[in-house]
């Protein structure tokens, strides 16, 4: 059962993905799409409501360091050091995984905070289909921020 907003953003995409995507790589692919859409918009207009992707089995590594659970994970997001930031997405490339009710997927794009000039970034996810329910939960992420002195 879908309980809250973001689960249920990440649900429909699978209902969606149970009538309309016909193969399980149109599903990930659908699955994909609701996530990074929903993760970006919310982290640009509030970042503390990511917590609920998260489980305590979760893994954020950010720039090398690695953050464990959902509380670590969000604290470590609500405490980046901006006030605005903005998230342009470049590609989404997503595919199933074969061992599990799982997604594995690569973003890459573009991410300006405050005043600063934009920044290349990459990032990885790994959804994970949460208990045999049609949600979907973030269990790791790698994120990269790629600075270039020029």
């Amino acid at each position: 059962m879908c309980n809250t907003k973001f689960s249920a953003v990440l649900c429909m995409a699978f209902f969606i993905g149970s009538g309309i995507a016909t193969d399980i790589n149109e599903q990930a692919e659908v699955v994909a799409s609701s996530l990074v859409t929903q993760y970006y918009q919310t982290f640009d207009e509030n970042r503390s409501h990511l917590a609920m992707l998260y489980r305590e089995n979760s893994q954020l590594h950010f720039e090398g360091t690695v953050h464990t659970g959902r509380e670590e994970i969000s604290q470590k997001l609500k405490s980046l050091p901006f006030n605005k930031v903005q998230h342009t997405v470049s590609t989404v490339d997503a595919q199933p995984m074969i061992t599990s009710q799982a997604v594995v997927l690569a973003v890459t794009g573009q991410l300006k905070a405050d005043d600063d000039l934009p920044h290349y970034f990459s990032e990885t996810f790994i959804l994970l289909q949460e208990n045999g329910s049609n949600s979907w939960v973030i269990s790791n992420q790698i994120f990269r921020l790629y600075l270039h002195n020029h």
